[in-house]
């Protein structure tokens, strides 16, 4: 396990920070989940969208596997003190709290270094930690979908902002903090020094439209209304089968592909059409093409244009709904799926991370995510207290949980 050893304090709110400790412990590290008395907001969290089920909280397996569940109050100076013995074990902390909240339970970086100077302090927001919006409430679909383009870039023109799925900015988000706590280990091991970790929501949003943004700074106006909704490109769109399902071409090299689509497609006649002789008059002349290849498509079901294209070596694919992407055999292949028991005994499936080492995914020892204060106990015990201390903490509250 590539994390063996290093052990990782995580108090977060919400996916994003979750969701890349869990990448970590599926590595092998130790985290340790601390959440306040009440635990986790998102334990508690509903959402009328239909993402619940009767036994399992969904949201929690996918991103709280193979993590122990302290259950501490950080208010308190005693659970406050617990936490920082913790602290001089740990090779990082992350935390996706408000820098504002830290500063007034005195955690912040320079506090806990003081007590651990080879700490690792990896910090997750929405807009960035210096400006004067660093404090300003954040979550997915406000810091990295609106106000991080994506909306905007992927909404047709006069319509309603499209809507994200659930957690995408979470999702990427947490991959550039594990990717930068995975860089600062490898630093402090070479140096000693343990740098600061920090990433918003916001830069996430821009760095993966980088191209977009960089396009942002050098257009005009009128330029980057068509970059944000250039329409439809006959080589690179997604066309509808007989029985209203869609292919997406991607034929980026249009002189190797266009002689052969046309005759995949039954319509050679295109090729010795004029207006479709080149790349420059096949762009010139845009509508009509699409409008023949449209006219095509829809002359066949979806599984006849498969079986039409099943031994062409081109960027082709179909669009997959759900159903088909949770059955698709090259994600059963690669091992993107697997199943864990929940501590009811209900079996989940879930997705693994999306690096493979040594040929898979897979964490070694997959485990479920843990009840609120499950390894609360078993945590103090590590830290040298006696049962009598745990026991009168757990009876004014300092800790709580499995005691």
């Amino acid at each position: 396990m590539l994390l063996a050893g290093k052990t990782v304090l995580e108090w977060t709110s919400g996916i994003s920070g979750a969701f890349c400790a869990r990448v970590l412990a599926d590595l092998g590290a130790e985290v340790i989940k601390i959440e306040m008395p009440e635990g986790d907001p998102y334990r508690r969290l509903k959402i009328t969208d239909g993402r619940q089920t009767k036994s399992a909280n969904l949201a929690m397996e996918l991103n709280n596997r193979n993590k122990r569940s302290l259950a501490i109050d950080l208010k308190s100076e005693e659970g406050r003190e617990l936490f920082l013995r913790l602290v001089e074990t740990a090779d990082i902390f992350l935390t996706s709290i408000r820098p504002a909240a830290l500063r007034r339970l005195g955690l912040t970086a320079d506090v806990l270094r003081a007590r651990n100077p080879r700490l690792i302090y990896a910090h997750g927001n929405g807009l960035g930690f210096r400006g004067e919006q660093a404090d300003r409430a954040g979550y997915d679909a406000s810091c990295f979908w609106a106000r991080g383009g994506f909306a905007h870039m992927l909404t047709p023109p006069g319509q309603r902002p499209v809507r994200p799925r659930p957690a995408l900015g979470d999702h990427a988000g947490a991959m550039n903090v594990a990717f930068g706590m995975a860089s600062a280990l490898y630093h402090r091991e070479r140096t000693g020094e343990a740098p600061t970790v920090e990433v918003s929501l916001l830069s996430s949003a821009m760095w993966i439209l980088s191209a977009d943004v960089t396009m942002g700074r050098a257009l005009s106006d009128e330029q980057l209304a068509g970059l944000a909704n250039p329409g439809r490109h006959a080589l690179t769109s997604s066309y509808e089968t007989a029985d209203g399902r869609y292919l997406q071409l991607m034929f980026l090299d249009p002189e190797r592909y266009w002689p052969e689509l046309c005759q995949r497609i039954g319509r050679e006649g295109l090729l010795r059409d004029e207006r479709f002789a080149t790349v420059e008059s096949r762009v010139e002349h845009g509508e009509a093409l699409l409008e023949a290849l449209d006219a095509a498509f829809l002359t066949r079901t979806l599984d006849e244009w498969r079986e039409a294209f099943t031994d062409w070596d081109a960027p082709w694919e179909v669009i997959q709904n759900l159903r088909e992407l949770v059955s698709d055999p090259q994600a059963l292949a690669n091992d993107v799926l697997f199943d864990v028991v929940v501590e009811d005994g209900t079996p989940v499936t879930v997705v693994s991370g999306p690096v493979s080492f040594n040929g898979s995914p897979l964490p070694p020892e997959p485990k479920c995510a843990p009840a609120m204060g499950r390894d609360t106990g078993a945590t103090l015990r590590e830290l040298g207290l006696s049962e009598q201390v745990i026991a009168d903490h757990a009876e004014r509250g300092v800790v709580s949980g499995k005691v």
